[in-house]
């Protein structure tokens, strides 16, 4: 009788446990991004097609984040699978249960977690991380509290831009890309994990590593395009004239180049931000202002000279400038440029 009692009793210590743990990620979960979920445990019949093996070390709960069903996988046992089990578990489930599955880890090595992170796996570490590529979403401890869209780094955003319209970059080494694209080694490096972390490019060798994307131009620029971010930084006005070299034409001036659109009056230069900010230390900029002059300018996040042949900004960073716009002329000439791509 008393072996029975201990055994109840027990049960009741780890049920209690596991209720305060999925209580501490639901909270997690909510303060980190601003929403509420509702977690359930799936029923018997819905898990009757996962392997026993799996049942044996997972809960499975569903709950909705952002209006996307997820699946999070509770795990009972303290030790670690590998990445690669976690990936197959986590392929045969989104198989069986037609849902992105999330798993509920402990805290684990930064390399396993690294390693997790480069297969694409979606997890939550409580109080650590949330990464769900799935959802957009990448939040470590000391991300803000409010859930923001992800965009690609100016860098790496100006690497598919270059292979897109200049020059195929497949097979090049870092060294090259860096010097064509005018750029430290160390901040092609960084663009090109950032890439690698977006699913969008990966690389080939050791000592001497070459970038390389497997898809087509179109799709690479459809799988893209939600990750790129305006490279507008600043838009002022000056009176100044800007030296021909570091200014291109862009904006309504730019869209008018390249499609039917009627241009505008007021012109608009485009200035890569570092550029305007040593003419500004070098007092060769008098007067700004964020209301009236005689030139609009536009302060970008990248040079756009290295993306264009001409004295106007590239289309394609031009498409994503105006990509937010309600203007029906707008978004015809957008059109316009799009189409005019063979890919």
């Amino acid at each position: 009788m008393i072996i029975q009692i201990e055994i109840v009793v027990i049960v009741l210590m780890i049920a209690k446990t596991n209720i305060a743990v999925m209580d501490n990620i639901i909270r997690y979960i909510e303060e980190i991004t601003g929403v509420k979920i509702d977690l359930v445990k799936l029923r018997k019949e819905e898990v009757k097609n996962i392997p026993f093996y799996i049942m044996n070390d997972y809960k499975i709960w569903k709950g909705k984040l952002f209006e996307k069903e997820l699946l999070l996988m509770e795990k009972l046992t303290p030790e670690h699978f590998t990445p690669l089990q976690y990936q197959k578990q986590m392929i045969l489930i989104e198989k069986k249960l037609q849902n992105p599955v999330v798993f509920l880890l402990s805290e684990i090595k930064p390399y396993d977690r690294n390693r997790l992170i480069q297969k694409q796996i979606n997890f939550i570490i409580e109080n650590k991380q949330i990464f769900i590529p799935q959802l957009l979403i990448d939040i470590k401890e000391y991300h803000a509290k409010s859930i923001r869209r992800i965009f690609l780094e100016p860098a790496a955003q100006a690497m598919i831009l270059y292979h897109l319209q200049k020059q195929n970059l497949n097979g090049l080494n870092y060294k090259h890309i860096a010097r064509l694209l005018n750029y430290r080694y160390l901040t092609i490096s960084r663009a090109v994990e950032n890439l690698f972390r977006f699913g969008i490019c990966k690389t080939e060798g050791t000592k001497e590593k070459t970038v390389v994307f497997e898809m087509d131009k179109k799709e690479l620029w459809e799988k893209a395009l939600p990750f790129m971010k305006t490279p507008i930084k600043k838009k002022l006005f000056i009176n100044e004239i800007l030296p021909d070299e570091l200014v291109f034409s862009t904006n309504i001036n730019a869209l008018a180049f390249y499609t039917d659109l009627n241009d505008d009056v007021r012109k608009y230069c485009a200035i890569n931000h570092t550029d305007f900010a040593k003419l500004q230390k070098k007092e060769e900029i008098k007067a700004i202002s964020e209301y009236d002059g005689d030139f609009i300018v536009e302060t970008w996040r990248y040079n756009p000279g290295i993306l264009t042949e001409t004295n106007y900004v590239d289309p394609l960073s031009l498409y994503i400038a105006f990509s937010d716009s309600k203007d029906e002329r707008i978004e015809m000439a957008l059109e316009q440029i799009i189409k005019k791509f063979a890919w």
